[in-house]
């Protein structure tokens, strides 16, 4: 017969409970980021002597009671999602800083640029970076996803914290001492400091403005070499830009890629999926450039399979990469591809469903999906059982398109699934609504 086995560990971090125990030291403190955002899923670990007496998993804060005396040490563990958080904008204010241009104004975002562990902050760095952006990578090689720093930690050179840089809190309980000890977050990678710590923070914002990359209007025939120029009537004051690129696998075959302007290679190109027809980039510089509407940025070739136009087949999302341009400031901008043509730009025709966000979430999400054509669409909500719990019937337009979520509108938690149907096209992503 098939079971499982299953610990409740019953843990009293508000310090509710009455101690009944000889011993009355405790030890407790926050666990927040930079920001002051609390951290969530954290793993508290109470040594005595190297030997580890008590863990827990906490959401924010942490206490340990009951202590005996001992010499105690406290050390915090995160490691999962090591992209949360990270993009190409974190290059462009590493690579700000290493050209002395602009220096990174903390020690914790120095401690969180140094992704190799290399106690400086170097192009290293920045490759390691750019592969986790582009999926060639899924984690980093010589770091965890975040690091704990005692907040009572004194930097005694800030502009170079690895120098002494304790990771864990120390304390000698004599009798019934309480000592707190905090510690500060910090997501490796994250420089500009977006990452989401627990379920509610970390959402980012987007101006108004959006770069429009553009292909000129064209058939392409079987058998054929297609070059496909990219060009942008606003290419104005751009720092940097990263997106999934999804091309008909049926219609074109990837043949390779060819710089331009902005002096691109196989460095900022993520080729691990380009069997499935997704092709990831990034590109930065360490001055925004402004080009003309007419300056190919890069080129990529591709072999024709069949007869048709470049409009339906290829189309920028955000599947693996996140579509999104910077600029000077590092503010955030949608990026977009469109078909020139007689009558202006046409944005190319794409159907994607993107994460809903916040996720998980406790109150209220967003979901936001793309339409090749306007027409009706179908978003279906249901559990891990498949009981349908809610279906929005929709009535999209082309392009983008945003839905609000209330977790009062469907009236239940844990992991849930949702579908988007529409022409012809379906796609499915997983969300969780939490108490």
């Amino acid at each position: 017969t098939d079971y499982c086995k299953t610990v409740v560990i019953v843990q009293d971090n508000q310090d509710i409970c009455p101690n009944t125990g000889s011993f009355q030291g405790k030890i407790s403190g926050d666990l927040k980021t930079e920001r002051n955002d609390a951290m969530a899923l954290s793993n508290v670990q109470l040594y005595i002597s190297n030997n580890m007496s008590r863990e827990q998993v906490v959401n924010g804060s942490y206490l340990f009671g009951d202590l005996k005396p001992a010499t105690y040490s406290v050390k915090v563990q995160r490691n999962d999602d090591h992209v949360n958080g990270v993009s190409t904008a974190d290059i462009v204010k590493i690579q700000r800083h290493i050209l002395g241009v602009e220096t990174l104004d903390s020690p914790y975002k120095l401690i969180a640029a140094d992704i190799n562990n290399s106690a400086n902050i170097t192009a290293a760095d920045i490759t390691e970076i750019r592969k986790l952006v582009l999926g060639v990578t899924s984690q980093f090689s010589k770091v965890q996803s975040w690091v704990f720093v005692p907040k009572s930690f004194v930097f005694t050179n800030p502009s170079a914290p690895w120098n002494g840089l304790a990771k864990e809190g120390i304390a000698t309980i004599a009798s019934d001492e309480k000592f707190n000890i905090d510690f500060v977050a910090v997501k490796m990678g994250d420089v500009t400091l977006n990452a989401r710590a627990n379920f509610n923070s970390g959402v980012s914002t987007r101006s108004n403005g959006k770069l429009s990359l553009e292909l000129d209007n064209r058939n392409v025939f079987a058998g054929e070499e297609v070059r496909m120029q990219f060009k942008s009537s606003n290419f104005t004051n751009v720092a940097g830009y990263q997106f999934t690129l999804n091309f008909d696998v049926n219609a074109l075959q990837f043949e390779g890629i060819e710089g331009g302007v902005l002096s691109v290679n196989e460095n900022n190109f993520g080729l691990t999926n380009v069997e499935s027809g997704k092709l990831t980039t990034s590109w930065n510089s360490e001055a925004a450039k402004t080009f003309g509407k007419d300056d190919v940025l890069f080129t990529l070739v591709f072999k024709s399979k069949v007869n048709a136009a470049v409009s339906g087949l290829i189309g920028i999302t955000s599947d693996i990469t996140a579509a999104e341009a910077y600029d000077e400031d590092v503010n955030v901008r949608d990026v977009t591809l469109g078909i020139r043509n007689d009558n202006g730009v046409a944005e190319t025709g794409v159907f994607e469903l993107y994460q809903n966000s916040p996720n998980p979430f406790a109150k209220e999400s967003e979901i936001r999906f793309r339409l090749p054509e306007a027409g009706l669409a179908k978003l279906s909500i249901y559990n891990v059982t498949g009981k349908v719990i809610r279906v929005f019937d929709l009535q999209g337009s082309k392009g983008m398109n945003t839905i609000k979520l209330q977790k009062s509108d469907l009236g239940v938690s844990g992991v849930l699934y949702y579908q988007l149907d529409a022409n012809n096209h379906s796609a499915t992503k997983r969300m969780v609504i939490i108490e």
